[in-house]
């Protein structure tokens, strides 16, 4: 097998995991509506409070912010790990033609060629928190909470004297 397609075949293994991050991250957001669907749908007599405690209306309506902020965090991991091997693709294409370290390994994100000092590709901008609250994320995560914190405001009104 020649250089170049040795080259390819890392290449391709490394789009492989960004495909894969990315399609996880699309599945994660219909997971979230679904999810939402339902809880909203077998327990809407329990969301809006008649009466009830004060406890009761906080658990019932503070329960739907669960999935909401789970979820949140899983699509921010999974975009923040395609963007790690994103960096990982670009330093295959810029270091593979001077050597063969590292060659199929999809592990290793601190990086030394040839005694050079170790070089990070974990980028502070593509952490998992920055990511979490990039714009691409907090506007779609911000209307489920907003509908959730709305809700829990319409029965503390009606519980609260």
């Amino acid at each position: 097998m020649d250089k170049d397609e040795q080259l390819h075949k890392e290449l391709d293994l490394i789009q492989t995991v960004v495909t894969r991050m990315s399609q996880n991250s699309f599945k994660v957001k219909a997971w979230l509506i679904g999810v939402l669907g339902a809880m909203l749908a077998f327990t809407k007599d329990e969301l809006f409070a008649n009466g009830d405690s004060l406890g009761e209306v906080l658990m019932m309506n503070g329960f739907l912010l669960l999935p909401i902020l789970c979820f949140w965090y899983l699509d921010a991991f999974f975009l923040s790990t395609e963007k790690l091997y994103r960096e990982l693709y670009k330093w295959v294409i810029k270091h593979r033609p001077i050597t063969n370290a590292y060659q199929y390994d999809l592990n290793t994100f601190s990086r030394s060629v040839n005694g050079a000092p170790a070089e990070n590709l974990k980028q502070p901008q593509n952490g998992k928190w920055r990511v979490m609250f990039s714009q691409t994320l907090w506007p779609f995560y911000l209307v489920p909470l907003l509908l959730v914190a709305g809700l829990i405001v319409y029965n503390l009104a009606k519980v609260l004297p």
